[in-house]
């Protein structure tokens, strides 16, 4: 019972960094004589009760208190402190004692009210605290979750953390008149901040805009995607369209928004989207499902659209397996662009594919599967492709590497039905065997790797009704040496290299058999290329990457008979990293057709945090081929250059394309960007541009103005969203 005594008058002196410290001893003194006088009769009241050993420390720090029957009480301001707990207020009645042989244990405080419990924070008017039970009551309360303000007539503190809360308002804005809120009769939160609601009233500028039976969602989930959207369109096309996006359900995981359109021309749409986030971060999985009524332009006719896109990816907690799915249907094949929206594109692409890999030490497995959903589509479906890498292995004695990598797959070339039926598909089984065999050889001064190989492709299914064996040998290699000095303030490297890349002739000619893609384009070929690369690195602000980059190289093929020149074209590639300033150029001369091939010139720069832009010219040639792979000359060595030039790949044309960002004050943004383009076959010169305007309302709700002109279009669109 000493123990107890001796613990009622220390408490005062174990914190006081909450009061004044002029007032510190004073009140210090007068506390310890008030305990003192009372103290008999306090060990006589408390002869039955025994502290336990395990209870945490309490501490309480009150000005200029009074005691009177187990009561501690103070109209001047307090702190109590204990475990999880920390309570504030200007009025406190601290109890402690026993009643009809049990321990009253408690706390009863307002005015200036801050709670703080189990790492949340509570104010509020009133506040009833139970130290036996864990529990307490918070009259005209409030607290913040995760950018959410929360506030009831009564918030019910329990033991576990959670906490139950009725006649409750939902909120993101500080603001004592909140621009938005949720009110609800009752809501649950539990300690993950879960949030449980019955009868949901959603309100926006204190109009009633939604409700609810009941309503779930993760106040700390889904932070980065806007909780209500309101967003209106205006359009040549279609006219006014007015679009509402609420987050209907968050639960742990598991995301459920609701989309609500309404144009004036063609009338309602909606869409329903779920995200699936867990917390391990390994998985991801969305789903935007839009359906509306709509008149396509050349049928004229009313027709239900829809677009029904996924997108799923998962890792292995071990990390070596990973799977990709995504998929993308629609009714037409101006859908996309029809129903186009910033926040609605999963998949930019609109594939529809599933990737599995697996990586072990000695092996890389893929298996890739794309079928065509859309029959408007134009596809090379692979049903499915396999893939297995061997991890490269070095011999231990001679240093030769050996690379191989195989793979099997069907594949369905389906072109679109919108094309002409004398366009058929084509089909084929297909596998392939991609060997090298490499021996790099090193000096103080050069570095040499020579390479040879083989590949081999069967195909079971070709034109001429046969199946097909292509095979032919690789060869070739690269040789390369450097020198550099080191400056003050940078380091220079030269580089000057030389490589050879040859390909035997191929068994099968090319025609022979069936080209499904970049990977059956094989032909003899002889090329060699020859540089020199530049670069300086900075010694002050050590990179990755050089300052400054220049390489300067020329193609020439020995097979001159492929191509009019055996010096056809000489590249020039530039890149410039400045902390705040970027510019990059790529350029080539044809000398064959004594004109620049292609050039691309891009500048970007960062000027102050308020303000950032970027320019762009692209140029290309009519003897600039579109081609997947730019350093892919198959396509080259085996079409004449003025029959490719004949062709749709070869597209001369000028773009220009702008992009700006200006922070016109701390509160209103603009972004500004534009596309340019002319010199194009049978097609008149463009100019398109795009102005938005971003500011926020109140902490939570962003506002954005647009207005964008196009070559078939002026649309004028505006947003507000709760990004919170």
């Amino acid at each position: 019972m000493k123990k107890l005594l001796f613990f009622f008058i220390t408490i005062s002196s174990l914190y006081c960094s909450e009061l004044q410290k002029d007032d510190t001893e004073k009140y210090i003194s007068s506390f310890k004589q008030t305990l003192l006088k009372k103290g008999n009769k306090l060990l006589e009241k408390t002869k039955n009760f025994k502290t336990s050993k395990n209870s945490q420390e309490l501490i309480v720090d009150l000005r200029n208190p009074t005691y009177k029957n187990g009561i501690l009480l103070t109209h001047e301001g307090g702190v109590i402190k204990g475990h999880d707990i920390r309570i504030q207020a200007k009025t406190i009645q601290y109890i402690k004692r026993i009643e009809n042989g049990a321990l009253v244990h408690r706390i009863e405080a307002e005015g200036d009210l801050i709670i703080q419990y189990k790492g949340k924070v509570y104010v509020g008017e009133e506040l009833e605290y139970d130290f036996i039970t864990k529990t307490g009551t918070v009259y005209e309360g409030k607290t913040f979750a995760s950018f959410w303000y929360l506030g009831g007539d009564k918030i019910e503190l329990k033991s576990d953390g959670s906490y139950h809360v009725d006649n409750v308002f939902v909120t993101t804005c500080e603001n004592i008149d909140s621009t938005w809120d949720i009110h609800a009769g009752k809501v649950n939160v539990l300690k993950k901040d879960l949030l449980q609601a019955k009868n949901v009233r959603f309100r926006f500028f204190k109009l009633p805009t939604l409700w609810l039976p009941s309503f779930k969602i993760n106040l700390k989930k889904f932070l980065g995607t806007p909780i209500i959207k309101y967003n209106v369109n205006w359009d040549k096309k279609s006219g006014p369209r007015g679009t509402v996006r609420y987050r209907l359900y968050s639960w742990r995981d598991f995301g459920l928004w609701g989309r609500l359109d309404y144009r004036l021309k063609m009338g309602w749409g909606g869409a329903i989207e779920t995200e699936y986030h867990p917390t391990h971060g390994r998985t991801i999985f969305d789903t935007k499902n839009y359906l509306a009524s709509d008149v396509i332009e050349k049928e004229l006719v009313k027709k239900r659209r829809y677009r029904v896109q996924g997108v799923y990816s998962s890792v292995s907690p071990t990390g070596k397996t990973k799977a990709n799915l995504t998929w993308d249907k629609f009714s037409d094949i101006n859908m996309p662009s029809d129903f186009k929206s910033d926040d609605f594109e999963l998949n930019t692409a609109k594939k529809s594919e599933f990737t599995l890999r697996r990586e072990e030490k000695s092996y890389l497995g893929i298996l890739y599967a794309r079928p065509r959903l859309n029959s408007f589509d134009t596809v090379k479906q692979q049903l499915p492709t396999g893939y297995v890498t061997i991890k490269p292995y070095k011999s231990p004695n001679l240093g030769v590497m050996f690379y191989n990598s195989f793979s099997t797959s069907y594949l369905n070339y389906q072109f679109s039905d919108k094309l002409s039926p004398s366009i058929n598909s084509f089909e084929s089984a297909r596998l392939e065997t991609h060997n090298i065999v490499s021996r790099p050889l090193k000096t103080q001064f050069l570095t040499l790797t020579p390479y040879v190989g083989f590949i081999g492709i069967f195909y079971n299914k070709s034109p001429e009704s046969t199946d097909k064996k292509q095979a032919m040998f690789l060869y070739g290699g690269a040789l390369k040496t450097h020198f550099f000095k080191n400056y003050k303030r940078h380091k220079h490297i030269l580089e000057p290299y030389i490589s050879y890349k040859g390909i035997t002739e191929p068994t099968e000619k090319v025609d022979s058999y069936y080209i499904f893609s970049i990977d059956d384009g094989y032909n003899k070929l002889n090329l060699i290329k020859t540089g020199i690369k530049n670069q300086v690195y900075s010694l002050k602000k050590i990179r990755s990457y050089p300052s400054f980059e220049a390489d300067l190289y020329a193609n020439t093929f020995l097979d001159s008979h492929f191509i009019p020149r055996t010096l056809p074209k000489l590249y020039l590639d530039l890149n410039w990293n400045l902390p705040s300033v970027f510019l990059s150029a790529n350029s080539a001369w044809n000398f064959y057709a004594k004109t620049l091939d292609f050039s691309n010139i891009r500048l970007g720069w960062s000027v102050n945090e308020a303000f950032a832009f970027s320019v762009e010219f692209r140029y290309r040639s009519s003897y600039d081929f579109r081609k997947a792979n730019h350093e892919n000359f198959i396509l080259d060595v085996s079409r004449d250059v003025n029959l490719l030039k004949d062709t749709s790949i070869s597209d001369k044309r000028n773009t220009f394309l702008t992009h700006a960002y200006f922070r016109l004050n701390p509160f209103w943004s603009c972004e500004i960007e534009s596309h340019h383009g002319w010199n194009r076959k049978k097609e008149p010169p463009y100019n398109e541009y795009k102005v938005s305007l971003f500011t926020f309302l109140s902490s939570a709700w962003k506002v954005r103005v647009t207005y964008q002109h196009t070559t078939t279009d002026d649309k004028f669109s505006g947003a507000v969203s709760l990004i919170k």
